[in-house]
C-alpha cells in the first residue's frame, strides 16, 4: 500500500542540482570559505585533540572537524581508528518524460518511490531494493546487519566485489599518510552505473500502481552509493576519545531531505 501523506503548506521538494549550488552561495554570503576539488587526507591530531586537517593542497588549522563524507565516512574514520558500522549500497534512480500531475506530493511503498520534478517528469526509485557489494566491511559488520538483512533478504542483490576504487572494494587502500595520494583523490566522484534491470522493474511497478498512466518513458537513469546504517538511523555525534571531531553520516538515502532539520 502506498504511503500517501497529508500535504502541508510547509512541505517542499527540490532539485538537488539547483538547491546545492544555491545553499553554497548562501553559505559563502555568510562568510563560509568553500574549497572545491581538494581532498582531506588525514586529521592533524596532537594529544587527542584536533589541531587541523591535512589536505592535498596543504594543512588547514582548526579546532573542530565535521566528518560528513557519506559513503566515504567509514573509510576515513577507520584510518583514525574510529569504527563506524556503515556499509554502502547501490541505489538506482530514473527520470521519466513529462507526465500529467496525478499527485502533487511525494509517495513510497515497499517497491516504489516517486516525486514530481520541476520539468514535469517524475523521479522513480525502487524503495528497499539495493545492490550490496561484498567487501571487508561487509564481513566486519556482518552481525550488526544480520537483523535488517534477514528482514529484507529478497530485496538485496549481493555482488561479489565492488568496482575498483569504491570505498569497500577489496583493492582500496585502508591506510595512508598525509603526504600520500588517498582513495578520495583517485575517485573524486563516486558515480556507479545504474542497474538497468531495476529500471525496468520500476517501470512495471509504476504501471501497476497507476494503470491509467501506464509504463512511463524513461529519459535518464543513474545510481548512487547510499551510506547505510544497521538501524537506518544516522550517526550525529562527537567522536569518542578525539576532541574536536563530529561525525554526521549514515543518512541511509535521506540526507538531502532531512538536511535542513539536521543542520538546525
Amino acid at each position: 500500500m502506498i504511503g500517501w501523506g497529508n500535504l502541508y503548506a510547509s512541505d517542499a521538494r527540490a532539485e538537488a542540482w539547483q538547491a546545492v549550488p544555491a545553499i553554497a552561495e548562501l553559505a559563502q554570503s555568510e562568510g563560509v570559505q568553500i574549497i572545491e576539488n581538494c581532498a582531506v587526507r588525514v586529521l592533524d591530531i596532537t594529544g587527542g585533540k584536533i589541531k587541523g586537517v591535512v589536505t592535498e593542497q596543504g594543512r588547514i588549522k582548526c579546532e573542530q572537524v565535521l566528518l560528513a563524507a557519506g559513503a566515504w565516512s567509514s573509510l576515513f574514520a577507520k584510518r583514525h581508528d574510529i569504527n563506524i558500522p556503515q556499509l554502502s549500497v547501490r541505489a538506482t534512480v530514473c527520470q521519466t518524460a513529462p507526465l500529467p500531475e496525478f499527485y502533487a506530493g511525494n509517495a513510497a511503498d515497499e517497491n516504489l518511490a516517486f516525486r514530481r520534478r520541476n520539468d514535469g517528469g517524475y523521479n522513480l526509485a525502487s524503495g528497499a531494493r539495493n545492490d550490496c557489494y561484498i567487501g571487508r566491511d561487509s564481513f566486519r559488520n556482518f552481525f550488526k546487519y544480520l537483523p535488517v538483512a534477514s528482514a529484507h533478504l529478497p530485496d538485496i542483490r549481493l555482488r561479489l566485489s565492488a568496482p575498483k576504487g569504491f570505498p569497500d572494494a577489496w583493492s582500496t587502500k585502508r591506510d595512508w599518510e598525509g603526504n600520500e595520494i588517498t582513495p578520495f583523490e583517485k575517485m573524486r566522484v563516486l558515480n556507479p552505473e545504474p542497474n538497468l534491470k531495476q529500471v525496468e522493474i520500476m517501470r512495471e511497478n509504476f504501471a501497476k500502481r497507476f494503470p491509467s498512466v501506464g509504463k512511463p518513458e524513461i529519459t535518464h537513469a543513474w545510481a548512487g552509493m547510499i551510506d547505510a546504517m544497521p538501524d537506518i538511523v544516522p550517526i550525529v555525534d562527537r567522536a569518542p576519545n578525539l576532541q574536536g571531531l563530529i561525525i554526521a553520516t549514515g543518512m541511509s538515502g535521506h540526507g538531502f531531505g532531512i538536511g535542513p532539520g539536521l543542520a538546525k
